[in-house]
């Protein structure tokens, strides 16, 4: 992650604990992320230099209404400072210092498609159970897969992608074959 994402995420991360508050904020910053993600054109607007500060700021505090003041501060603040493009990851980096000091690993699974949050949250539970830990995974999409999912956590890796399947199924074919496979 860059140092402007850090600085910021690592301001927001302090002054949840100051309040004593990392877990609300961090549900609430998980929601935000998630709102982000899905309208992308919301952080174009808030990065336009067609707009003042004064007309960003009234759309953050239109669009952000119900969101903890303090962290519609710190929006208010990166665009101010023209960094609204670092928004998404200043957040990503807050969640992971909230992750970090709750004792919550972070991992990704990669699949074709994406995955519902409903799926995605079995997967957290069976993987937490499988690592002994909390377990936050993040979805990213890789098509070479061809289909499955692929979990990697802590230096582990659960493959359960058509492309491992299809690359042990050639492996144990020429090991039948007696020729010698190298990847």
């Amino acid at each position: 992650m860059n140092e402007i994402a850090s600085r910021y995420g690592l301001a927001l991360y302090s002054l949840a604990q100051e309040r004593n508050e990392v877990l609300s904020l961090q549900q609430e910053v998980k929601e935000l992320r998630k709102v982000f993600k899905e309208n992308p054109d919301f952080i174009v607007v808030l990065n336009s230099s067609f707009l003042t500060v004064e007309e960003r700021n009234d759309i953050i505090n239109k669009t952000l209404k119900g969101v903890d003041i303090d962290i519609v501060k710190l929006i208010k603040i990166i665009v101010r400072n023209n960094r609204a493009n670092y928004l998404l990851d200043v957040l990503t980096v807050f969640n992971s210092y909230c992750n970090e000091s709750r004792g919550v690993d972070e991992g990704l699974v990669y699949s074709v498609i994406p995955i519902e949050e409903k799926t995605l949250q079995q997967l957290e539970k069976k993987i937490s159970q499988l690592e002994g830990v909390e377990v936050e995974l993040t979805n990213r999409i890789d098509q070479n897969l061809i289909g499955g999912l692929k979990v990697v956590i802590r230096g582990h890796i659960y493959d359960g992608s058509i492309k491992n399947k299809l690359e042990n199924m050639k492996i144990d074919l020429l090991k039948k074959e007696g020729v010698a496979y190298e990847n």
